[in-house]
């Protein structure tokens, strides 16, 4: 009888949701790579033609012939500082609105400008709303449908799915664990019918990718609700809420101030970490709020970083931390996003999340025709009976 309710569980969440997960699944494994294949596909905007072994030209210059590349009515917001001298830095011009639905309404520009370091010109002016790669993010993230709806609808799609793949371990658990059925519950068939090979694919490969697939329902569950992330801090902290860190504050830059100050704190931390990965820079307003850059050491890993924070003013660090000093739940969290596209372990995990992500979408479709062809085997038994007429 509870065999019978996970089955009957299984197969109508799976229908319910079955497309949402396909097309997140799929939209998921093409932006495991992202990265990469940006730097393959985009290299004449990404990297420098003509690399230089001096130093670059401060980042208040280079922001200043961005903003000019795109006019007043586009306001920069971040930048994307690479310390590998091949590079492109990147300033992001964007603006939302959190209440409108669809893509092209949540957004109401988003722009980002690839400049030389070195002499400040400007390599390309990208359309980010409509480029490639952020349409797959969103589409993976809200369907396209923009914060508002799409949002809560992949967050409610995954909770199903977790209750999916709860379901279907009930269902695939063998009866008895005798060499013959263990056989069947652990192996594909590739010599049978059709019918049994979507079996098996559905089964068998199901099974395989459970543990990884439940990470990623599970970490992609804590971008789409905060309860969840604070279950999650919670659990991890032993019981006890996560306290906000503390950001200093910072004095109020002085007309002029404000660039040297700026110029000062990126210095500063490329002198330090000049092999690292990435510095990030949000421009975040308030008079108050220091200069932070959040350094990522390593490729495609966000949670090994370090976290400086800069007084406007003068330019003097008012405090810094890493991924070292973090516990319980806020290092789990730091690493939420890494372990959610694969790059925990770097090249080798990010393949099995991909991997993964593909078997991932062709469930609802596999399950789809399992389903089916019951019902259409059921339909012919129907027809079959004593006294009926066979069309």
């Amino acid at each position: 009888m509870a065999k019978k309710l996970f089955l009957w569980l299984h197969q109508w969440l799976g229908l319910l949701t079955g497309i949402v997960i396909v097309l997140v699944s799929l939209s998921g494994s093409l932006y495991v790579f992202s990265d990469e294949l940006k730097e393959l596909v985009y290299k004449d905007r990404v990297f420098v033609k003509t690399p230089n072994t001096g130093g670059a030209l401060p980042l208040s210059t280079l922001q200043e012939h961005a903003q000019q590349a795109l006019g007043p009515a586009y306001k920069i917001t971040r930048a994307e500082i690479y310390p590998d001298k091949r590079r492109s830095w990147i300033f992001r011009a964007s603006q939302t609105d959190s209440s409108a639905i669809g893509h092209w309404n949540y957004y109401k520009y988003y722009y980002r400008v690839y400049v030389n370091p070195y002499n400040g010109k400007v390599l390309y002016i990208e359309d980010s709303k409509n480029e490639f790669f952020q349409l797959v993010l969103n589409l993976h993230m809200n369907l396209l449908l923009g914060g508002r709806i799409g949002s809560s609808l992949v967050g409610y799609a995954v909770i199903a799915f977790v209750f999916i793949l709860i379901s279907g371990l009930v269902l695939w658990w063998p009866q008895e664990w005798s060499r013959k059925k263990l056989k069947k519950s652990f192996r594909i068939k590739r010599k049978a019918s059709s019918k049994r090979l979507n079996y098996d694919l559905h089964n068998v490969l199901g099974f395989y990718i459970l543990i990884p697939v439940f990470i990623i329902a599970l970490t992609g569950l804590v971008f789409s609700f905060k309860w969840v992330d604070d279950s999650m801090q919670y659990v991890f902290n032993g019981g006890t809420s996560t306290t906000k860190r503390a950001i200093p504050t910072s004095a109020p830059a002085t007309l002029g101030n404000g660039d040297k100050a700026l110029d000062r704190a990126v210095h500063a931390v490329l002198q330090a970490h000049g092999d690292a990965d990435l510095l990030s820079i949000r421009f975040r307003p308030g008079e108050t709020t220091p200069i932070d850059i959040q350094t990522r050491l390593l490729k495609s890993r966000t949670h090994i970083f370090v976290w400086y924070y800069f007084d406007r003013q003068n330019g003097n660090l008012l405090m810094k931390y890493s991924d070292a000093d973090l516990q319980g739940g806020e290092k789990v969290r730091s690493m939420n996003y890494d372990l959610h596209v694969g790059s925990i372990g770097g090249t080798g995990t990010k393949i099995l999340a991909f991997g993964v992500s593909l078997i991932c979408a062709s469930l609802p479709i596999t399950g789809f025709l399992i389903w089916y062809n019951k019902k259409r085997k059921k339909k012919k038994r129907q027809n079959k009976r004593p006294g009926m007429r066979i069309p």
